[in-house]
């Protein structure tokens, strides 16, 4: 998207029209971003095979590149069967069927027994596996789908807690919700990133700094830096 009109005009800006413009493409670039992310969510992390219309296996891993932080991915059968314990000899099949070289898994979400295939509660359209859970209750494919689940069950009226940064109550979203929307939450983040950064004794960026701290006027406000005390 070039921010072009056909012919290559910009939208004249008439009366704000042009920031209402703007913030219908990046509305829509959004959109496509998040669109884009649940399809390749709907894809086998293994093969790439797509998941719809069949069975998916969530399982616990480790994406290899980077920092190597414990997540979850949904697998095919095929590659789920391919770097299972042996069903006969019990006996663990070797790391390279259950890797690529971006992802690892380890075995199926959950300390239970393996669950029959039930549809993602959510109601996306994937049939999940998934191992039992005493506190669960019910089968979700993603994190996504958990907190599209807990909305619903709210009504997506929020928590009603006051915003933890702003103090206005938290009237949208989750039932758990701090904080009241993207902006507040982002800030307290950064004032969390400075505290702990003061505490190690390492110096705080500017951007935390200004994140954390409120303008006040100085103690010698009322006088002009130009003249002389």
């Amino acid at each position: 998207m070039s921010g072009l009109r056909e012919g290559g005009e910009r939208p004249a800006d008439h009366g704000g029209s042009a920031g209402s413009w703007w913030a219908l493409r990046l509305g829509v670039r959004v959109v496509e971003a998040v669109m884009a992310m649940r399809a390749r969510s709907r894809l086998c992390v293994m093969c790439g095979t797509g998941l719809l219309g069949g069975t998916a296996y969530l399982v616990d891993g480790f994406r290899r590149r980077g920092r190597r932080a414990p997540t979850r991915f949904l697998i095919c059968k095929s590659c789920y069967e391919r770097g299972c314990p042996d069903p006969e000899t019990g006996l663990t099949r070797a790391v390279s069927t259950r890797q690529t070289q971006s992802v690892e898994w380890r075995g199926l979400v959950g300390r239970g027994t393996a669950l029959p295939p039930q549809a993602c509660v959510a109601g996306c359209g994937l049939v999940v596996v998934r191992g039992a859970e005493k506190a669960m209750r019910g089968v979700t494919c993603s994190r996504a789908c958990r907190t599209s689940l807990t909305r619903k069950r709210n009504g997506g009226i929020g928590s009603g807690l006051s915003c933890g940064t702003c103090g206005t109550p938290v009237t949208a979203g989750r039932a758990d919700s701090e904080y009241c929307n993207a902006a507040c939450r982002q800030k307290a983040y950064r004032s969390r990133r400075a505290r702990r950064l003061r505490s190690d004794g390492s110096e705080p960026s500017r951007l935390d700094v200004t994140a954390s701290t409120t303008r006040t006027p100085s103690r010698n406000a009322h006088q002009d830096p130009a003249d002389p005390p």
